[in-house]
């Protein structure tokens, strides 16, 4: 009876299997199926053995909400053991049923076969997979079958394929937002229309950096934003093969008529609905009754990261909501600001599990300064077990970002440690603080906190370094206070590039950046992120910029010349399609990063292609430029210049830091000075005696 039961297993299994992969590879296109290695169904496990009728390899395959999964074929690569008895069967199942098997050969040991998980589509949800090893008959001299026999089964190699199709969202809820804009990201860029009805004017584009900033947060893909002038009525048309997302802002009275709610609106409201011309994509409306409760609500939705409402709908009340919220990231930490590790990783930290190595991530503000006795301050709370009988002292190494800091010993059990970092191991952007255990593993509990130093805002610029990693100089307090964008051109394109920038400097600088304000003029006091082409930007802008833009080039004053005569180098051979230059406003005591195309047609595209990663990382010093190729090549052509506060005592301290030979001369002129004094005194003793002689 059992020889009949394998027999049968092995010939339907193997038809099925062979029928099943043929049928899968005819039907699913290549550029479009999912291909999982099983390592990511079974948490990293790259091998397991199973004894022939004992051991089982489980694992559990989850489908997406709001997807189906066609064609779906599991490939297993396998090595048996030389002892496996003739007959023996690797059976696979799903929800506990048979869907096929392969046979086992001793004498071909390393083997791969592929089975169809099922003819129908599989709809959302978990559907658990087994894998067994079935022995088997003994041979006829025996009376056992031989307990030693295993199969191995290779994790890493063997895989899930499957082709996934997206439903449309029949009921749509703010909490489907993080999911919406995973699936509309491909390859790390998420693409954004923002339709605007009506005339923009400063106020909208401002409510449109929101609603960019409130994106961008929520996503890990860099924003590539396409501003849209929709006529009445007209709604994006459907871009083929894209299930993506667009913004739309407008008033209520200028909505069409498709996009209008059912329940009136009377104040600032965002709404969450499904495209009609595009029934996978889904459209974020802000609206109001008039501009104003339209910036309302989109501020509201970039505030808000961790508290949007149930449903579809939200009805923004009142300006202390907004107010109240959390503008900074979740892992943020601000100079004199005490945060528990707990509010620094979330919830789902690993921190409280046993580790042999520890990490704490966290991302700071740029352009810090602190004295070198003011160090970055630990206190932790951690449980140690020894991995040794008897216990022995475990030993703890701290790095900060790859930089040796300190080591002590750990006692057994649950303790409380104090350390410090050293102001000079970090870095403005992201962070990382290594617990290296040895001889032991370690908890640290969440209550444990991490205090930054109260520090000064200095730093040597130009430093597009800086700005890619922190946003600063124009983002210094994580609220975009006295920052200003400006639109240097009424265009499409303009606003395409500039949105997309805001989108990354948002990225960039962990906040919303609510107090920003778009503008079509000329700003005149504050920071400024100006775009434009060289024929919308007066070349005044630029004035105090070591880089001057040429018709057919680029010149820059030497480096190492200061003053008003500095020489302008010439650079006419080196054409550019775009520029980004960090310089000082030509107002007093402010900043400008200006990036300029070299027409309106470039603007967008050229915008697009700076805020990718591989361009974007490669920022440094105080001016970059795209080449004919599409690169950015950015470099330190001007003298540094120094951003910071003049009036604190803590800047002159910087100053000398920075700058050692400043030290050399202030010594020098302490001594001359000390000297001329007791010569003078001495001169002065010296009549005195003479006069007193006399007498």
């Amino acid at each position: 009876m059992k020889h009949k039961y394998i027999a049968a297993i092995v010939t339907a299994g193997l038809a099925w299997s062979s029928w099943g992969v043929e049928s899968a590879l005819a039907q699913t296109p290549a550029s479009t199926a999912v291909n999982i290695p099983l390592t990511m169904l079974t948490q990293g496990k790259k091998v397991v053995v199973l004894r022939s009728g004992h051991d089982t390899a489980q694992m559990t395959w989850k489908v997406q909400p709001h997807y189906t999964a066609q064609n779906a074929t599991l490939q297993v690569h396998y090595l048996t053991s030389p002892d496996t008895t003739a007959g023996s069967q690797l059976v696979v199942s799903m929800d506990h049923k048979i869907i096929g098997a392969v046979s086992l050969n001793p004498k071909l040991p390393r083997g791969s076969f592929t089975v169809l998980l099922g003819h129908q589509a599989f709809s959302a949800g978990s559907y658990p997979l087994q894998i067994q090893a079935i022995p088997g008959p003994a041979a006829p001299h025996t009376k056992t079958v031989l307990p030693g026999a295993w199969t191995q089964i290779d994790y890493s190699a063997s895989q899930l394929t499957y082709t996934p199709q997206r439903l449309p969202w029949q009921h749509l809820d703010f909490a489907h937002l993080p999911m919406i804009l995973s699936e509309s990201a491909a390859q790390g860029v998420l693409r954004l229309p923002i339709q605007f009805y009506g005339t923009p004017n400063p106020t909208l584009l401002t409510a449109a950096q929101e609603a960019v900033a409130g994106l961008a947060l929520r996503s890990a893909a860099v924003l590539h934003v396409k501003a849209q002038m929709m006529g009445p009525g007209v709604i994006s048309p459907t871009v083929s093969g894209n299930p993506d997302i667009s913004a739309l802002l407008a008033p209520v009275a200028d909505l069409p008529a498709a996009m209008q709610p059912h329940t009136p609106i009377t104040g600032p409201t965002v709404l969450l609905v499904r495209n009609p011309d595009n029934p996978p994509g889904v459209i974020l409306i802000f609206t109001g009754t008039d501009d104003a409760q339209v910036l309302t609500a989109a501020r509201a939705f970039a505030v808000n990261r961790n508290m949007l409402p149930l449903g579809h709908r939200w009805s923004v009340i009142g300006s202390a909501q907004v107010m109240a919220m959390n503008f900074g990231p979740q892992n943020a930490v601000y100079p004199g600001q005490v945060v528990s590790l707990h509010d620094l990783h979330g919830s789902n930290s690993t921190l409280n599990t046993p580790h042999g190595t520890a990490d704490i991530g966290f991302w700071m503000p740029g352009g810090l300064f602190a004295s070198r006795q003011s160090n970055l301050k630990m206190k932790l709370t951690m449980a140690t077990e020894p991995l040794t009988q008897p216990a022995t002292q475990p030993i703890i190494t701290v790095m900060a970002n790859h930089h040796w800091i300190s080591e002590w010993k750990l006692t057994p059990g649950v303790a409380n440690y104090q350390t410090t970092i050293p102001f000079s191991a970090l870095v403005g952007g992201e962070n990382h603080i290594t617990f290296q255990i040895a001889g032991g593993k370690v908890s640290i509990f969440p209550s444990s906190t991490l205090q930054l130093p109260t520090t000064h805002r200095y730093t040597l610029l130009p430093d597009l370094a800086l700005f890619q990693h922190t946003g600063f100089p124009l983002v210094v307090h994580g609220t975009g206070r006295h920052l200003s964008v400006w639109y240097s051109e009424r265009t499409l394109a303009n606003w395409s590039a500039g949105l997309t920038l805001f989108g990354r400097l948002v990225q960039s600088a962990h906040s919303p950046l609510p107090g920003a304000q778009a503008t079509f003029s000329r700003p005149v006091t504050g920071n400024v992120l100006a775009i434009g082409t060289p024929a919308s930007i007066p070349a005044s802008w630029l004035s105090a910029s070591p880089v001057r833009l040429l018709q057919n080039g680029i010149q820059w004053q030497l480096a190492n010349r200061h003053g008003t005569e500095k020489p302008w180098m010439g650079a006419t051979q080196l054409p550019a399609t775009a520029y980004l230059v960090e310089a000082h406003t030509p107002y007093k005591d402010h900043v400008t990063v200006t990036f300029l195309a070299t027409n309106t047609q470039n603007l967008q595209a050229a915008a697009w292609n700076l805020v990718t990663a591989p361009n974007w990382n490669k920022l440094q010093g105080d001016f970059a430029r795209q080449n004919s190729q599409g690169i950015y090549q950015s470099t330190m052509v001007g003298s540094h210049f120094m951003y910071g506060n003049r009036h604190s005592g803590w800047f002159w301290i910087f100053l000398f830091s920075v700058r050692p030979w400043l030290w050399v001369l202030a010594g020098l002129a302490a001594v001359l000075f000390a000297t001329l004094a007791v010569w003078i005194f001495t001169l002065r003793k010296k009549a005195q005696w003479r006069a007193e002689e006399a007498l």
